[in-house]
């Protein structure tokens, strides 16, 4: 193996490490798999021995729970930023209306309601919907959140 060449696949992580627990590897490809155990993703029994008895499988699990939190928290936010979007385009949609004096006209299934007050319940039952979405998203946030915060400890 070359002293300055990556580890490409598993199956030569594993061969090293197979190579390392009998005593033939040199002292750069010693530390090569040291490197690569505490940096890769790869897991196999014979990786996950190998970082047990190198010292490496908390550092490993360590990374792993903090990919997970990270990747948890953007689609929190995500969730967040798409309710808050949908909530400030029904209050314009609503102030709007409110605001013109003309004709309130709305389009429901291709056909025209200009019907005040089916065009205010209309939009009504649709904020109510999406109230109920947000409450339910929010739980399920709450209990990501608790989740987490079960797992870190």
């Amino acid at each position: 193996m070359n002293k300055l060449q990556k580890i490409n696949s598993q199956a030569e992580l594993e061969q090293l490490i197979e190579r390392y627990f009998d005593g033939e590897t040199s002292l750069q490809e010693e530390q090569l798999l040291k490197q690569t155990l505490a940096d890769c993703t790869w897991t196999s029994d014979t990786i996950d021995e190998a970082r047990f008895t190198m010292g490496y499988f908390t550092a490993h699990k360590q990374q792993q729970r903090r990919i997970v939190k990270m990747t948890t928290r953007r689609r929190i936010i995500g969730i967040a930023a798409s309710i808050a979007v949908l909530l400030t385009v029904g209050a314009s949609a609503l102030s709007y209306i409110h605001q013109s004096q003309g004709v309130c006209l709305a389009y429901v299934n291709g056909k025209a309601i200009n019907n005040e007050d089916e065009v205010m319940e209309l939009i009504s039952k649709d904020l109510s919907t999406m109230d109920v979405a947000s409450h339910s998203m929010e739980a399920q946030l709450l209990s990501i959140s608790e989740a987490l915060e079960l797992d870190n400890n």
